[in-house]
């Protein structure tokens, strides 16, 4: 189960990014599409965080 939540947690983290990256090409400013990839980084890294509790 830590590996799969390893792989969740990186997917999450880069779709963010990727997400948030095209969101600001598309537009200046600040919108839903910006916010939801603010939260799947959030996700990702709160996932790692719960990876790493999991592997002590």
């Amino acid at each position: 189960m830590r590996t799969a939540n390893y792989i969740f947690s990186v997917i999450s983290v880069i779709l963010g990014i990727a997400l948030i990256l095209f969101m600001l090409t598309q537009s200046a400013s600040w919108n839903i599409g910006i916010a939801i990839g603010v939260v799947l980084i959030i996700n990702g890294v709160v996932r790692l965080w719960f990876a790493q509790d999991d592997a002590r």
